[in-house]
């Protein structure tokens, strides 16, 4: 199944920078109480209300994010997941479903500044010479299981959602019938009756994109319906699955700063996590192998082999007969 992927992400160079992004936010939470309320503040204050609305949706989707190199592959267990259910705010229609990953040469409890240094992974968690030069905000992303324990370093990792995506084409939708009301609200009597209905006409437009927003959730079974549930460790600390991801690389400027893979792109377990990385599938924590694996089986000349008819197969070859042509010289299949 293929990704779903809405933000786009942008060169250090062209980011407008963390002060506007935060402008943005602030007027956002202002605006959107005001699309509530419908044709009460009036079209022209609705109007402003939306581009605030929309301004939001295409810094966050469009802005916040920034390239770091284009597309990683990591290998990591998961000590916790963050899914959208459990936002809150203005953060709801952030949709997207979070993976915290431990990655791989890295055990429970170590903090940023030592996971940094440890290969394979300490780079993609550590901050680049880009946004340092930036001036940029950094951090680095620790985080917990359960509230009492250290903090881990992590590799943040994102399934995308739809829920900013949606509000901003609820709000593209609504802004020329606020626009439409704002006219005929400068016309006397049945302008202003035009003008009171398509102002309620508009505020819908934005609450249902929201509500339709808000639903629209990001799962892993998105991207694969065999990945299933995803574990955690148990009270043992064991438990836990390790994960094979691959997405694109980049720096969340909307946080503290830190460094993620977003979207994923593909996502496998490949084991379980049993304390070491001595006794897990990559006893070196280097994805290198399955990355290959991947980028090969995507190749366009694997999935080329695959449209040809030989390969189209559900009982297989060796059992039904079914070779191409240019195989007569083969032995007959069993029967």
């Amino acid at each position: 199944m293929a990704y779903r992927h809405y933000t786009k992400c942008i060169s250090v160079g062209n980011h407008q920078g963390k002060q506007y992004g935060q402008m943005i936010i602030a007027a956002a939470v202002v605006a959107l109480p005001l699309i509530l309320l419908g044709a009460i503040p009036g079209p022209a204050v609705m109007l402003v209300a939306l581009a605030a609305i929309l301004a939001y949706c295409r810094w966050w989707l469009y802005d916040r994010l920034i390239c770091l190199g284009g597309d990683e592959c990591a290998v990591g267990w998961l000590l916790k997941i963050d899914p959208p259910e459990e936002k809150s705010g203005l953060d709801r229609f952030d949709t997207d479903y979070s993976l915290n990953l431990v990655p791989g040469n890295v055990v429970e409890f170590t903090n940023q500044a030592t996971a940094e240094k440890i290969a394979p992974f300490g780079r993609l968690i550590a901050n680049t010479p880009a946004i340092q030069g930036a001036g940029l905000d950094w951090k680095g992303l620790e985080a917990r299981q359960w509230a009492n324990d250290d903090p881990t370093a992590v590799l943040h990792c994102e399934f995308e959602g739809a829920g900013v995506y949606d509000l901003m084409i609820a709000c593209l939708a609504a802004i020329p019938v606020a626009t439409a009301a704002a006219v005929a609200c400068a016309i006397p009597f049945f302008g202003w009756i035009a003008c009171a209905v398509l102002s309620l006409i508009a505020a819908a437009i934005v609450i249902v994109g929201g509500i339709v927003g808000l639903l629209d959730t990001a799962n892993p079974t998105d991207l694969d319906e065999n990945l299933g549930d995803l574990h955690v460790n148990d009270p043992t600390r064991r438990g836990a699955d390790i994960l094979f991801v691959k997405g694109t690389w980049v720096y969340d400027s909307a946080h503290d700063g830190w460094n993620e893979i977003h979207p994923i792109k593909h996502c496998q377990k490949i084991g379980t996590w049993n304390g070491s990385w001595n006794e897990s599938p990559v006893p070196d924590g280097s994805p290198a192998r399955w990355c290959e694996a991947v980028e090969t089986a995507g190749s366009p000349l694997t999935v080329a082999s695959q449209q040809e008819p030989q390969n189209q197969w559900t009982i297989h070859p060796a059992i039904d007969g079914c070779r191409p042509k240019s195989d007569d010289h083969r032995p007959d299949p069993v029967h």
